[in-house]
């Protein structure tokens, strides 16, 4: 019985292990990997037919998120040429002077401009997203000289340490900027903004941290998501049109990283992220 016992426990273990490895591969499977995330065809003819619905609905997930992609970049295509010719308007009704405009006027020449402004931002970025997958991600970067070029671009100062990496020096620069940005626009009155970066083993670790108001617990994750506001009346005022977080958190998944929000002790937030 023993014997039996045993053996039974090492052949039910064999036979069990193909139904484990295609547990732990559905566990790994995300938006982005669904190209990785196959499995090969089983011997076992009732695994096999799994295997394959599997993949099949593999595929099925990756044209739709396709044609969501695609549909993303043809609108915000289109929507660039009207916009185009309302901010040419614009231009050249600025460009002449018009006593005769009342008050009204004025304010409403005002607005318009405005949120023509904020609909150019949005498609750019909105651009900028559905294109994140065809940039090369191959540059060598020197990751303390473009820190310290971000803050030379908003006249701030900072210093970290030296670090190289491999990625798309276009969209990490993006990142970071994107980031200091938004700890700047949340501080208060003379608040402090933090960025560091090291290196441990084989991950780069970058942190912007700030001295502003917070974000409560709740509301962490969600502040990645594409025109989520903590505090709408105020982000109104801020400018930025509610996706700036959001390409940050694709910009990191392409560079196959992770970002976390977490409090800052002495106040604040801090926007830690890890390639």
């Amino acid at each position: 019985a023993l014997l039996g016992g045993v053996a039974t426990y090492f052949i039910s273990g064999h036979a069990l292990r193909p139904i484990r490895e295609l547990s732990d591969k559905i566990e790994k499977v995300q938006a982005q990997n669904l190209a990785d995330s196959r499995i090969e065809e089983n011997q076992v003819k009732e695994l096999n037919q799994l295997s394959v619905s599997y993949n099949r609905m593999l595929e099925r997930l990756s044209d739709a998120f396709e044609i969501q992609r695609q549909f993303t970049a043809n609108a915000a295509h289109e929507l660039r040429t009207p916009l185009a010719l309302m901010q040419v308007q614009l231009d050249l009704y600025h460009s002449n002077s018009h006593p005769d405009n009342d008050a009204d006027t004025v304010q409403m020449i005002k607005m318009v401009t405005e949120q023509n402004d904020r609909l150019n931002k949005m498609v750019k970025t909105l651009l900028d997203m559905s294109e994140l997958q065809t940039v090369g991600r191959d540059d060598e970067i020197i990751l303390d000289a473009l820190v310290d070029e971000v803050l030379e671009d908003i006249r701030l100062i900072g210093k970290c340490k030296d670090i190289t990496m491999v990625g798309s020096d276009i969209l990490i620069y993006r990142l970071v900027y994107n980031l200091v940005e938004n700890a700047i626009k949340y501080n208060h009155s003379g608040g402090q903004v933090t960025v560091t970066a090291d290196r441990k083993e084989k991950h780069v670790y970058l942190s912007v941290e700030d001295t502003g108001t917070g974000i409560p617990e709740e509301l962490k994750e969600r502040v990645f998501e594409p025109f989520f506001r903590v505090d709408k009346s105020r982000s109104r005022e801020l400018g930025g049109v509610g996706l700036g977080l959001a390409l940050v958190r694709e910009i990191v998944r392409v560079h196959d990283g992770s970002i976390t929000v977490k409090s800052n002790p002495s106040g604040g937030t801090i926007f830690e992220v890890v390639l």
